[in-house]
């Protein structure tokens, strides 16, 4: 089991809220689409460490929050495969991987 030695929940959620405000401001300020996609793995983590610093706090949920996480993880691998994978077509048709750039896509 994890032990944070002092650290309580609070902080732990303070952390992961403090992650995920870090990864959405990158998400909406970045141009780049691997830039962005960077953002939502950290804003994933940050889900991540809020499930799992719940699962260690509250009484009775044991292993719980350890499936979730790992779900999550699994969850952000396929993202990145997806997200990667559409991002190199993109480049390869508009020669950009600039958001901004890719006008055309809009239906």
């Amino acid at each position: 089991m994890l032990q944070l030695d002092g650290a309580g929940l609070a902080s732990a959620l303070l952390f992961a809220a403090a992650l995920f405000s870090v990864g959405l401001y990158g998400a909406m300020s970045r141009k780049a689409a691997v830039s962005i996609l960077m953002s939502l793995e950290i804003m994933l983590f940050a889900i991540s460490l809020n499930v799992i610093a719940l699962a260690q706090f509250i009484p009775g949920a044991q292993m719980h929050g350890w499936y979730f996480a790992i779900f999550i993880m699994v969850i952000g691998a396929a993202e990145v495969a997806i997200g990667l994978s559409l991002v190199v077509a993109i480049y390869r048709r508009f020669k950009t991987s600039e958001v901004e750039d890719l006008k055309e896509l809009k239906g």
